[in-house]
């Protein structure tokens, strides 16, 4: 075994256990973080397939009012906010839909968790509890990138096809 299928394999292997009510809990958060990430939150911000056309963003195209959004948060994000507003949206986008698959699980995970810190630290807290979407999906992230994707997840198939 080569050092980077080492590598890969440590990364993307689930944790694994036969009962099916553990993996129907691992499966759970991952379906909805995801489908909510790609398919609620993504769609009204970046350019996706999915996209409403009332919106008319092209494909990976973000959106005006979410760039304005960004640079209001301040520095750092006021500095290049063209770049993190793309790169969020491509993270809850695509990344929703590799947790959905639950392929690269737990690196995605990361990317969700990070993200969320950058929301929870960075935003203007406005009164409301906007926040807690963004609390909850760091907290998700925290348990996916724990725990990967269990046995229904294609990390689970891929670890077991590189042994």
């Amino acid at each position: 075994m080569t050092f980077i299928t080492y590598q890969l394999k440590k990364w993307i292997t689930p944790y694994t256990i036969d009962s099916f009510f553990v993996n129907f809990f691992l499966f759970v958060p991952r379906l909805v973080t995801g489908g909510l990430l790609a398919f609620v939150y993504a769609p009204n911000k970046f350019g996706t397939p999915w996209t409403p056309d009332a919106l008319e963003l092209s494909f990976l195209e973000v959106s005006d009012e979410f760039v304005g959004l960004i640079a209001n948060q301040g520095y750092p994000f006021d500095v290049f906010p063209d770049l993190f507003a793309w790169s969020i949206g491509f993270m809850e986008a695509f990344g929703g839909l590799l947790l959905i698959l639950g392929l690269n699980t737990r690196v995605t995970a990361f990317f969700v968790f990070l993200t969320m810190t950058m929301g929870i630290f960075f935003r203007t807290w406005d009164g409301t509890w906007d926040i807690l979407p963004v609390f909850s999906f760091f907290c998700l992230g925290l348990f996916l990138m724990g725990f990967g994707s269990g046995k229904w997840g294609l990390d689970y198939w891929l670890s077991k096809k590189l042994r």
